[in-house]
C-alpha cells in the first residue's frame, strides 16, 4: 500500500522511536481527526498498488496489522469522511 496525503490532515507522525526498520520501512503518515459518536478517530489515506489490486481482483483480501497486543477499535473505509 502507498500511504497518501489525507485531505485536511491534522498531524504527521514517523516511525515510533524503537523502530529498526530491518524487516520494512516506515513513512511518515498524516492523519486526520475526526469526531464522531463513538469517540475519536484518526483516519489515513491509502492506495493499493498495481499489485495489490491485481492480487485484490484474484480474490485476496486486505489485512489489517496491529502493532501490539491489545487491539484498539479500528475501521476500514473507501470513499469520503463523512
Amino acid at each position: 500500500m502507498i500511504i497518501k496525503r489525507i485531505q485536511n490532515g491534522t498531524r504527521v507522525f514517523g516511525a515510533p522511536a524503537d523502530w529498526d526498520g530491518k524487516d520494512t520501512t516506515c513513512g511518515a503518515l498524516v492523519i486526520r481527526d475526526v469526531q464522531t459518536t463513538e469517540g475519536n478517530f484518526m483516519v489515513s489515506a491509502w492506495e493499493p498498488t498495481p499489485e495489490e489490486i491485481e492480487r485484490l481482483q484474484g480474490g485476496e483480501t486486505v489485512k489489517l496489522w496491529i502493532r501490539g497486543v491489545a487491539h484498539p477499535v479500528v475501521s476500514l473505509t473507501v470513499g469520503d469522511i463523512a
